[in-house]
């Protein structure tokens, strides 16, 4: 099962103008929304912002919304994105993997030029995107995302692969 398909939506969006998102922590999954602000989730996280979540099922009023630190966060499963048009930065494209909690993550990172996933990176960038993703639980359990945005400051091990 693929996660938040390019312009789905979810069911219990009652405005429906809420972009869907999933955020696993350390002691749970949750599914819910975010406000469209015309950022990428990455970026938002980058800034060391905190992400405003409103759970699944919940009435959109602003005392429902819950603001999410990321230094709490594993795994952060975003919206879809309309894809980017005009000039892009010119990106290497690698295969990563990262131990995170009791997830393993591996897809495409996106890299700049001569650029290698190591502690430098990470003090620069503690979220890596990574596209066409596969997260495998402790249990065994295997899910396919298109994205999938996840905490180096909260992995364990870190780095590229084949």
């Amino acid at each position: 099962m693929r996660w938040l398909r390019s312009g789905s939506k979810q069911e219990n969006d009652p405005t429906g103008q809420l972009e869907p998102v999933r955020i696993l922590t350390p002691e749970l999954a949750l599914d819910g929304f975010v406000a469209p602000t015309g950022q990428r989730v990455t970026d938002i996280l980058l800034r060391g912002q905190d992400l405003a979540f409103l759970p699944r099922g919940a009435d959109p009023a602003p005392g429902n919304w819950v603001q999410i630190s990321p230094s709490d966060l594993l795994i952060v499963i975003p919206p879809p994105l309309p894809r980017a048009t005009g000039w892009q930065e010119p990106m290497q494209l690698a295969n990563a993997s990262v131990k995170v909690g009791p997830y393993q993550v591996s897809g495409t990172a996106h890299l700049r030029p001569g650029e290698s996933l190591d502690d430098d990176f990470r003090v620069r960038q503690p979220f890596l995107p990574l596209t066409g993703a596969s997260i495998t639980a402790a249990d065994g359990s295997v899910e396919e995302v298109d994205v999938a945005i996840v905490s180096l400051d909260n992995a364990t091990e870190y780095g590229l692969s084949g």
